[in-house]
């Protein structure tokens, strides 16, 4: 079938549903399938951010460290305000912000990806820390948790707008131009550049929305647990990565989209719950998401040398 095609890993999140549900006590349960929408809100934004950067060739480490900063500087604007708007406006600028550093940094200095948003990353996370001393910062305004804890029709507000992230980068991808000149600068960059588009500009502009995509993923996760901290993200930025990846969008650009990295994300999210059901502690968490991740890349590499090949996957 053509959508098992396009999305190579839903059957794998429908074996995996399945068996967890037969296996694990508690997980096919209505409590159970709200708690992994809540986490999903933060990584599905964050996948959205990686997604695209990934497109183009990219690959964006600080995603999660832009996440811990900007929850923290939106949390203090809230303190100072009492305002959840001006706290979600900072949000954000800062990832904004940093993000357009980062592209500043691959575009116009041609700094390689990987150098550049690791040196943010351990840049900003150093920021945050000096800020806050490396504490969490809580008594946020009530109508922000609220909302965080809101339902609608059953399903966490916060996943809803999850979702709406994904459905807006994925409706830019398949349906404007802008998106076909991701792709294409993905799969040929020098031929992307002969066609017209400005490769430069582009890059700038992928790196400038992943840091505000991942302001925007801090503020929901301020929404969901009601505080912010320097390590907010620290421990998604492997998930993040491993959902897209393993979702089946190519470490080498131009190849994937949303709705791969959507399943990719569903299928860490369920396992990890299980796992946590289960009693696993958080490192055996990382190792199976580690395999998980090398196993799609590995998989990911086959199926683009069978295309290349003129077989089929």
């Amino acid at each position: 079938m053509s959508v098992f095609r396009d999305l190579p890993m839903l059957p794998v999140v429908i074996i995996a549903g399945v068996l967890l549900s037969l296996s694990v006590d508690g997980f096919a349960s209505v409590p159970n399938a709200q708690n992994i929408m809540r986490q999903l809100s933060v990584i599905l934004i964050a996948v959205s951010a990686e997604t695209l950067v990934l497109l183009i060739g990219g690959i964006d480490l600080s995603i999660g460290a832009i996440i811990g900063l900007a929850s923290i500087c939106g949390a203090f604007v809230m303190h100072a305000t009492d305002s959840a708007v001006l706290g979600f406006l900072a949000c954000l600028a800062v990832g904004a912000a940093v993000g357009a550093i980062n592209g500043f940094g691959i575009a116009r200095l041609g700094i390689q990806p990987f150098i550049m948003t690791f040196g943010t990353l351990l840049t900003v996370r150093a920021l945050g820390f000096l800020i806050t001393g490396g504490r969490s910062v809580g008594k946020l305004p009530k109508v922000l948790l609220e909302a965080g804890r809101m339902n609608f029709l059953g399903i966490p507000l916060v996943f809803v707008v999850g979702l709406c992230v994904c459905a807006v980068i994925g409706f830019m991808l398949s349906r404007t131009a802008f998106g076909q000149k991701i792709y294409l600068t993905g799969s040929n960059p020098r031929g992307a550049s002969f066609s017209g588009i400005n490769v430069k500009r582009l890059t700038f502009l992928i790196y400038a929305i992943s840091g505000f995509l991942g302001g925007l993923a801090a503020f929901v996760f301020m929404m969901r647990l009601g505080s912010a901290s320097p390590t907010a993200g620290d421990p998604l930025l492997l998930q993040i990565i491993g959902a897209v990846v393993l979702g089946g969008t190519a470490l080498t650009g131009g190849e994937g989209g949303i709705l791969r990295s959507v399943t990719g994300a569903l299928l860490i999210a369920m396992i990890v719950k299980g796992l946590e059901i289960l009693g696993a502690q958080f490192w055996d968490q990382m190792i199976v998401i580690g395999v998980l991740t090398a196993l799609g890349s590995a998989l990911g590499s086959w199926q683009s040398r069978r295309r290349i090949s003129g077989k089929s996957p």
